[in-house]
This record gives C-alpha cells, structure tokens and sequence, in this order.
C-alpha cells in the first residue's frame, strides 16, 4: 500500500507479509532493504535488519540508564501472531538487557530493569528438542481427530501420549517438523541470519535427531528458561487449527489451547531432566563429560535456582477462563492485567 506519510526522514521497516509464509517478522525474517547514508558523504546503500534485532535495539534504549535511570520494569507482549513474535524473540536474543548473556556493556545485572515476556494465545512455539507428543499406541492411526477441539475443554487426554522421537512412520509423515521456527533445526526456506547466529552460539552439536534430550541444546534452554516468561491462554481458543502434520505447524497439536498445554509441559520435563543430571554430576554418579564438561553460566544458574526448590517449574502458564482468541479479553482479564503488571502468580 505504499510509504505512510511521515515527516521523519528516517526510513520505515517494513517486511513481506506473504513469502515463504505470512507474518515474516514473527519469525525474526529481514526487513525489505532501505536506504541509509554512509559515513561522512552523500553516497547510499541499502541494509536490511531482523525484527528480533529492532527489538534488542528498542529494548535497550529503554535499559539505558541515560535515558531511563528510573525504569524498574519492561514488559513485553504479544497476542497470536504477535505471541509467537514475542516468544521467539525472548528465545533468541542475546541483548545485554536481559542480564544473562556475554557482553561489552559494563553494567550490574543489579542496575537492569526486570524485563517480562508475555505469550498470549499463539499458534505455534519452537520446541527445544526433537520431540513432540506423539500418541502412545504407535500402531494405531496417526492423529485421527477429527472433531478433537471443536468445543471448549476438549483437549487429548496426556495419558495417551508419549514425549518422544517421532517414529520413522511419523518423520515421513513431516520431515521439516523440527526445522525453524518449529523447532531449532536450520530452514533454508525462512531466511533469518539473527537466529541461525544466536542459536548457534549456544548449540554444541548442532541438534540431530539422537538424543531427543540430549545436552546439545541445553545452555539455550537454561537461558530461556531463566527469563521470567508468561504464557496465557484463552480456555475457549480450542478450535481445531488443521490436520497437525506439516502444514499445520508439525506435530504441536490440534488448537492453541492444547499447544500451549504441549509446549508447557515439554518445558517441565526438559527441565526436570537437566536438573537431575545437574544432581548426579554433583553426588559424582555421573561423569561429567558431555553435558556438563564445562559448567556454562546458563546451566549453573538454571541449576542453582532449582536444585533446592521443592518443584521446580519453568516459566508460568495461565489459562483464562470464557475467553478465546480475542487479545482485548485476555489482557483485560485478571490474570492478563495481573502479568503485565508484576502481579501475583497463579
């Protein structure tokens, strides 16, 4: 539709909201090429610039304390669309902001705002290993739900699925099921730079198929999983999304109420694995090559937040009663005003 009017000379960011898929700076895309002036002449390139990166860029502006010494609290959050933005992005940034990444900025993680992401109602997450929740009974037909979340609380019972590897049939059935921005796999078809950069900075091994929990990709989880994320979810947004093969979001499940419930949980069982390696590491009936050959910042500090807790649970997920996909019931809700706010957990 054109430039909007501005009387900024700055150039807007836009981005391609159809090619490879819709939405492209959900998943961290580069923004379409814009002109800017190089040093000291007149002469012109052009440059692109990630809308994760726009963010680290926003965010810290605002954890500057020049600009800000006052600023306490940011939080940042997204609904659909917008929550798989807001989710990925608290995935894969590195910004010094969030006080738990290597960086030249000399500053205390005590003198940075406390920093909230906020996840509301997504369609789709980026799981941190290979595996999803796949029926129990491999022999029987592969997701045959044909009316499974056409009503509020119908949901598939957790007692029939396994987390696990998919079984050769399965990988068949989607073969990118793990490939960016489902899982951490490298996706040619969806060109970001931004991700394929902080993802592997963190990644040891790359990220096969063996393993299924292995410590490949444990420091990023830690990460993550440190960050104060909040995952809300609308009890009636359970309309079935498609058949949950590949070009319904690769095995993550039938609507947005069931992936969240997936994705949450996934989270809880990765975490409880890392934290019991964490501890026969430190009794010595493990070795510590592999996992912990090097104690990174990401896994002692996910490791000594949780060792003594009674249950460790990783971020939190709300569901909110008689609400759907619908952004202004959700944060106008208790829980939607109490998590933007610093409110209490639930």
């Amino acid at each position: 539709d054109g430039q909007p009017q501005s009387s900024s000379s700055l150039p807007f960011l836009q981005w391609i909201d159809d090619a490879p898929i819709e939405h492209t700076f959900r998943y961290g895309a580069e923004s379409i090429e814009v002109p800017i002036k190089m040093d000291g002449g007149n002469e012109k390139e052009t440059s692109t610039i990630s809308s994760y990166a726009v963010m680290d860029v926003l965010l810290e502006t605002l954890c500057n304390k020049d600009n800000y010494p006052n600023l306490e609290r940011i939080v940042v959050a997204g609904h659909s669309a917008g929550g798989q933005f807001v989710h990925r992005w608290g995935l894969s940034s590195d910004s010094w902001c969030f006080g738990d990444a290597e960086s030249d900025v000399n500053i205390g993680t005590e003198d940075l705002p406390a920093i909230r992401v906020v996840a509301a109602n997504p369609r789709s997450y980026t799981y941190l290993d290979q595996r999803r929740f796949f029926p129990k009974d491999v022999s029987s037909e592969r997701f045959s739900l044909k009316d499974e979340g056409s009503k509020a609380g119908m949901l598939s019972p957790f007692d029939e699925l396994d987390f696990r590897l998919p079984t050769n049939a399965e990988l068949e059935d989607c073969q990118e099921y793990n490939k960016y921005c489902w899982g951490l796999e490298e996706n040619p078809d969806l060109h970001a730079p931004y991700i394929t950069y902080n993802f592997k900075k963190l990644m040891m091994n790359g990220g096969g198929r063996s393993g299924g929990g292995g410590g490949d990709t444990s420091d990023l989880f830690c990460r993550y999983a440190s960050r104060d994320i909040i995952y809300l979810s609308g009890e009636r947004d359970v309309i079935q999304l498609g058949n949950q093969i590949c070009n319904e979001d690769g095995y993550q499940g039938p609507s947005r109420r069931e992936r969240s419930e997936r994705f949450y949980t996934s989270l809880q069982i990765r975490g409880k694995e890392i934290l019991d390696t964490c501890a026969k590491v430190a009794i010595g009936e493990v070795g510590n090559e592999g996992f912990m050959e090097e104690i990174t910042q990401a896994k002692g500090d996910f490791c000594a937040k949780h060792m003594e807790e009674e249950e460790m649970q990783v971020h939190n997920r709300i569901v909110i009663k008689n609400v759907g996909h619908d952004h202004a019931l959700i944060f106008q809700s208790k829980e939607g005003k109490d998590s933007m706010l610093f409110g209490p957990s639930y």
